[in-house]
C-alpha cells in the first residue's frame, strides 16, 4: 500500500517532500471545505433580504502528520527541524500524492505538538494552513502543459480526451477552460496572461463566449510583444493601457471562442492556472 505523501515549497526555494524534514515525520493526511460569503441588502420596512454578491472566502487545509521520535532531545530537535519549515513567513505551495497536479498557495499557522501521552515517543498533531484564495489550482500553466504530457495531468481536472492548445497563429482561436468557474481578471482577479504578436495598425480579441473585448490601437510588428496581464496591457514590457480601450478577456469554463480582427497576421498565447473549487 502506498504511503501518503505531501509536498511543499516555500518562497524562492525548491520543492521538497514534507518526510525529508526530520527524521521520523510522517505525513497522514490532508482535507479543506469549500467556504462561501453571501453578502444580502437589507431595507427598513421590507421583508426578506437581496442577495447582493458572492464570493469565496479563506479556507483552512488541515494538514496532520504523525511524529515518531527516540529521546527528548529527538523530539526537540525534532519540532526545531519542523519550525524552521512550518514556521516560515510567506506564501508557500503544498501539493499531495491524491491531488499530485493540482496546488493549493497557503500561508502556515500556529500549530502544537507534543507527546500522546507522558513517556511516549510518537506526537500527532495539524497543521491548519491558511488558503487565502479558497480555490485550488493546477500545477502547470495552460501554456506549460505541452510540455508535461506525462506529468501535468489526473482525474478529476476536467480535461478531454484529446491535446489542447494554448498558441495561435490564426485569427481564429478556440480556447479550452477546464477550470471549475470562470477566469476573470477583473471580477475575480484572477491569473491570465495573453501574450501577442501582431502585425497591423492595430488588433481587436474578441471572446464570442463571454462577450468579453479587447481592443489595441496602436501599430505594431512581429517583433513587439503586447502582453494582456490581468486587466493591464504592457509593450515590450512597459504599462501600457492608453493604447487601449481598457477591455480585458475572460473565459468561460468549457471552450470560448476568441476572434482576433484588424491585424494581417498575428500570434496569440493565453496562459492561465486550471481553477478547482474541491
Amino acid at each position: 500500500m502506498q504511503r501518503p505523501h505531501m509536498w511543499i515549497k516555500l518562497p524562492n526555494q525548491d520543492e521538497i517532500d514534507c518526510e525529508t524534514i526530520t527524521e521520523g515525520l510522517k505525513f497522514l493526511q490532508d482535507d479543506s471545505d469549500l467556504s462561501i460569503t453571501n453578502t444580502y441588502l437589507d431595507s427598513a420596512g421590507i421583508e426578506g433580504s437581496v442577495l447582493e454578491r458572492q464570493t469565496y472566502s479563506k479556507t483552512a487545509v488541515n494538514a496532520n502528520f504523525w511524529l515518531h521520535f527516540g529521546s527528548w532531545y529527538d523530539y526537540k530537535l525534532a519540532k526545531h527541524d519542523i519550525a524552521r519549515v512550518f514556521g516560515q513567513k510567506g506564501l508557500m505551495r503544498i501539493r499531495t500524492d491524491a491531488e499530485p497536479n493540482i496546488v493549493k498557495y497557503v500561508y502556515a499557522t500556529s500549530y502544537t505538538i507534543k507527546p500522546i501521552g507522558d513517556f511516549y515517543h510518537d506526537a500527532l498533531f495539524t497543521i491548519a494552513f491558511d488558503n487565502p484564495s479558497g480555490l485550488k489550482y493546477s500545477l502547470y500553466r495552460s501554456d506549460e502543459l505541452a510540455n508535461h504530457e506525462n506529468d501535468g495531468k489526473q482525474f478529476g481536472m476536467n480535461l478531454p480526451n484529446q491535446p489542447l492548445n494554448y498558441h495561435w497563429s490564426s485569427s481564429s482561436i478556440e480556447c479550452y477552460n477546464p477550470s471549475d468557474i470562470a477566469v476573470d481578471p477583473y471580477f475575480g482577479k484572477r491569473d491570465i496572461r495573453t501574450t501577442i504578436r501582431f502585425s497591423g495598425s492595430s488588433i481587436k480579441l474578441e471572446n464570442k463566449t463571454t462577450g468579453s473585448a479587447w481592443t489595441y490601437s496602436q501599430s505594431a510588428s512581429a517583433n513587439d510583444t503586447i502582453v494582456i496581464d490581468g486587466i493591464n496591457t504592457y509593450r515590450n514590457g512597459e504599462l501600457d493601457n492608453s493604447h487601449t480601450d481598457y477591455g480585458y478577456l475572460n473565459l468561460a469554463p468549457g471552450n470560448n471562442l476568441i476572434q482576433a480582427t484588424g491585424a494581417s497576421s498575428v500570434d496569440v498565447t493565453i496562459s492561465f492556472p486550471f481553477i478547482y473549487l474541491e
